[in-house]
C-alpha cells in the first residue's frame, strides 16, 4: 500500500516509521527540505535500515500523494489550514483514497468540508505514536461506511488496535486522560492523599504505567491547562481546569521539562513529590497528648465524628 504522510515534525516522523514497519511504501512529505531529512535521520537512527529502506522524503505535495492509497495529515496546522491542505491534496489523488487527519486538537468534520468527496475523510489520531499500539479511529460527520470500515483495516495492517469514536471534542483517550488528571489534582488541592499515594491508586490498583499526576507531568502542565481549557469551553464545567494546576503553570513549574510540576524529576525520573503535598494524618494519641484537643478542619476535614 501506498501511504503519504504530511508533516515531518513530531508525529509524522513516528506514523511514517509505524507504516514502514508495517511494510507500507511512504512518502514524507514536509515542505522544508531540512525538517524532511532530519526526520529521515531520526528514523534511521531509532530504526535502522528497515524502516528507511520504505520511506522516501520529499518537499513537493503532488509527488508526496500523486498514488496514495490512504493519506495521513499529520501536520501541526489549525483547521483552516488543514482542510485547504486536504482540498489541495484531493486535486491529485485518486477517487478511491482515503484522507485522514491525524491528532486530536482539531475537528475532522470541520477539515472535511474542504472536500469534494467529503465521504472519504476519517480522522486517526495515534495515542502515543510510536510506544503505543492504539489508534482512534474518527468518524466525521460526513464520514462514509466504506471509509469508516477501510480506516479500521488499515490500522489493523499496522498491528494497531482501532478505536472507534464520534467527532467530539477530545475524542475518548484524551478525554479520559483529562477527566483523570482533573480530579487527582482536585484531590491533592482538597488534601484527600498525597501526590505519590493518589497516583499509586491507578499505578497499583489498575495497572496503570502512570498515575494521572504524573501524566500530567510528563504532557506539560501547560499543554494540560490549555487543553482542559478548551474542553471546558466546548463540554462544560466538569474539564473547567483546577486552581492548583493555574498555579503551577503561572509559577513555571510545568513538569518533566522544567523539573518540577506536581514531582520533582531529573533525566526523566521521578525522584520525589513537589510542594503541595498533603500529608493525611490521624487525631493526636490521647495517651501522649491527652490535654490537646484535635485542630478543626485540616486535610482530614472538620473533628466531626
Amino acid at each position: 500500500m501506498e501511504v503519504a504522510v504530511l508533516g515531518a515534525t513530531g508525529d509524522g516522523r513516528a506514523i511514517a516509521s509505524q507504516c514502514a514497519l508495517a511494510g507500507h511504501a511512504v512518502r514524507l512529505h514536509d515542505g522544508d527540505a531540512n525538517v524532511v531529512m532530519d526526520a529521515i535521520d531520526a528514523i534511521e537512527q531509532r530504526h535502522g535500515d528497515e524502516a528507511l529502506a520504505a520511506i522516501d522524503g520529499t518537499t513537493g505535495l503532488d509527488a508526496a500523494v500523486g498514488d496514495a492509497d490512504v493519506v495521513v495529515d499529520a501536520t501541526e496546522g489549525d483547521e483552516r489550514t488543514r482542510r485547504e491542505l486536504v482540498a489541495d491534496v484531493e486535486e491529485t489523488v485518486a477517487d478511491e483514497t482515503l484522507i485522514a487527519t491525524s491528532g486530536d486538537a482539531v475537528s475532522v468534520t470541520g477539515v472535511a468540508a474542504g472536500l469534494r468527496k467529503p465521504g472519504r475523510a476519517v480522522g486517526l489520531h495515534f495515542v502515543d505514536p510510536g510506544e503505543s499500539s492504539l489508534v482512534e479511529v474518527v468518524v466525521a460527520d460526513q464520514t462514509a461506511e466504506t471509509a469508516r470500515e477501510r480506516a479500521v483495516e488499515f490500522v489493523e495492517g499496522l498491528d494497531g488496535t482501532p478505536l472507534v469514536v464520534r467527532d467530539v471534542p477530545g475524542f475518548a483517550s484524551t478525554r479520559l486522560d483529562l477527566a483523570l488528571i482533573v480530579e487527582a489534582v482536585r484531590m491533592v488541592e482538597e488534601g484527600v492523599a498525597s501526590v505519590p499515594d493518589v497516583d499509586r491508586a491507578l499505578e497499583l490498583g489498575r495497572d496503570h504505567p502512570a498515575g494521572p499526576l504524573a501524566l500530567a507531568d510528563e504532557m506539560g502542565l501547560g499543554n494540560v491547562l490549555e487543553a482542559l481549557e478548551d474542553l471546558a469551553n466546548r463540554l462544560g464545567g466538569r474539564f473547567d481546569p483546577p486552581g492548583l494546576l493555574r498555579e503551577k503553570v503561572n509559577d513555571g513549574s510545568l513538569g518533566v521539562t522544567t523539573g518540577e510540576g506536581f514531582y520533582e524529576w531529573e533525566n526523566g525520573e521521578r525522584v520525589g513529590p513537589a510542594d503541595p503535598n498533603p500529608v493525611v494524618r490521624g487525631r493526636p494519641d490521647p495517651e501522649s497528648d491527652a490535654g490537646t484537643p484535635p485542630e478543626p478542619g485540616g486535610p482530614m476535614g472538620s473533628d466531626d465524628g
